[in-house]
C-alpha cells in the first residue's frame, strides 16, 4: 500500500512491522484490514480459491510419502551437527568431568607413588579398595552430571516432535555418537594419571583392558542417567532413582560384600547391577598371571587358600593372582572378562532402547 512507510536500512523488521500497523498506539492510522477487504487483490484471491475448490479430486490431492520433511539420514546428520556444537559450547559440563577424572586419579594415585609393589594382604586390599572407590566416583559423576544436560535436550525434543522436525531415534543415536568421544577422552585422562601412579602392569594389553572397562563403566552410567531422565518427570526424580542405582551397584559390587557372603535373596542384585562386572574386569585384567608374592594375614580367606595349596598354614606365601581368586571366593576369574565387557555393552544398549521407548511414549510437557 502506498501509505506504508518504507523500512530504513538496518532497522529491525519486527520493530518496523509493529510501528507500521500502529501496535500499542491509541490511533492506528492506516487501516490495512479495511483496505485489503476492498482491494482487487482480495477479489483475485477469492476467485482463485473457488477455481481450485471446483477442480478438487482424488487425483490432484496433495500427499506426502513421509510426515517428515527430510530423510532419516539427513535428520541424523543435522542433529549430530547441532548436538556437537551444543557439547562443544557446554564447557561447564565437559571441562567439569575431565577435571574430576584427573583429580580422582591424582588424589588416589599419590597414595601409591612411594609403595610401588604390594607385599602383603593389606597392600593388596588397599589397591582393590582404591579401584572400587575410583570407579564408583567415576560412575556417580557420569550419571549425575549428564542429568541436567539431557533434560534440556529432552524438553526441547518434545517441542520439536510436535512440529514433526525429526524422529525420536535421531536424537537417541546422535547424542550417543556425540557423547562417546568425550567419554573416551575423560576415561583416558583418568587411566593415564591413575594407572601408572598405582604401578600397575606396564604391559600394553593390561593397560588397554583397564581403559576399556573404565570407558564401559562411564558409558553405562552416563546412558543410564539419560534413561532415567527419559523415564521421569524432572531431574529431581531422576537423581532419586540414580542414587538408588548407584547405591545398589556399589553395595553388591563384591568389595563391601564379597560374592560368597551375599545372602541368597540378594544374589539377583549381584548379577543385575554393573558394579561387580566392572570390578571383576579391572581386577582380573591386572592380576591375571601376576606372581608377585603376597604375605597372607592369619585367618583370612586368602590365608586359608594358601594353606590348602601348600599343606601348611605357616610360612606359606601366595601370589597376587591367588589373592584375587581367594578373596572373592573364586567368583572373579579372568575367563569371565569378555562376558563382563559384553554385559556392560548390553547395559548401555538397553539403556538406549529404553530411552527411545520413553521418548516415543511419554511427554512430561503435555498440558
Amino acid at each position: 500500500f502506498e501509505a506504508t512507510q518504507r523500512i530504513n536500512p538496518g532497522e529491525n523488521p519486527g520493530t518496523w512491522m509493529l510501528t507500521t500497523i500502529g501496535a500499542g498506539q491509541a490511533e492506528r492510522g492506516f487501516d490495512y484490514a479495511a483496505s485489503y477487504a476492498k482491494s482487487k487483490l482480495r477479489e483475485e484471491a477469492l476467485e482463485k480459491i473457488e477455481e481450485l475448490n471446483s477442480q478438487a479430486s482424488d487425483e490432484n490431492l496433495i500427499s506426502f510419502s513421509s510426515i517428515y520433511a527430510t530423510s532419516l539420514r539427513t535428520q541424523f546428520r543435522e542433529m549430530r551437527k547441532r548436538l556437537r556444537t551444543i557439547y562443544w559450547r557446554n564447557t561447564g559440563y565437559n571441562n567439569g568431568r575431565l577435571i574430576i577424572a584427573a583429580m580422582i586419579a591424582l588424589l588416589f594415585g599419590t597414595v601409591y607413588v612411594s609403595s610401588p609393589t604390594p607385599k602383603n594382604e593389606s597392600d593388596m586390599m588397599s589397591r582393590v579398595t582404591s579401584i572400587y572407590v575410583t570407579t564408583t566416583f567415576l560412575g556417580v559423576t557420569a550419571l549425575n552430571t549428564i542429568l541436567p544436560v539431557f533434560e534440556v535436550e529432552r524438553n526441547m525434543f518434545y517441542r520439536h516432535r510436535a512440529a514433526r522436525m525429526y524422529k525420536e531415534i535421531t536424537l537417541i543415536s546422535a547424542i550417543a555418537v556425540v557423547e562417546i568421544p568425550f567419554l573416551m577422552i575423560s576415561s583416558m585422562i583418568f587411566c593415564v594419571c591413575w594407572y601408572f601412579m598405582a604401578r600397575f602392569s606396564l604391559d600394553a594389553g593390561s593397560f588397554f583392558l583397564y581403559y576399556l572397562f573404565i570407558f564401559l563403566n562411564n558409558a553405562a552410567f552416563a546412558f543410564v542417567g539419560q534413561m532415567l531422565i527419559s523415564l521421569t518427570k524432572n531431574q529431581t526424580a531422576a537423581q532419586g532413582f540414580g542414587a538408588m542405582f548407584n547405591g545398589m551397584s556399589s553395595l553388591f559390587s563384591g568389595v563391601l560384600l564379597q560374592p560368597q557372603s551375599i545372602p541368597a535373596f540378594w544374589k539377583f542384585a549381584y548379577w543385575l547391577f554393573p558394579g561387580h562386572y566392572v570390578l571383576e574386569g579391572l581386577l582380573t585384567s591386572q592380576y591375571h598371571n601376576d606372581n608377585t608374592p603376597i604375605e597372607p594375614t592369619p585367618g583370612s580367606p586368602y590365608w586359608k587358600f594358601v594353606g590348602e595349596q601348600c599343606g601348611d598354614q605357616s610360612g606359606c606365601t601366595g601370589t597376587a593372582e591367588d589373592f584375587i581368586f581367594a578373596t572373592f571366593g573364586g567368583n572373579f576369574r579372568f575367563s569371565h572378562l569378555w562376558y563382563d565387557a559384553l554385559y556392560l555393552l548390553g547395559l548401555s544398549l538397553a539403556a538406549r532402547v529404553i530411552s527411545l521407548w520413553a521418548l516415543i511414549k511419554l511427554d512430561y510437557l503435555a498440558k
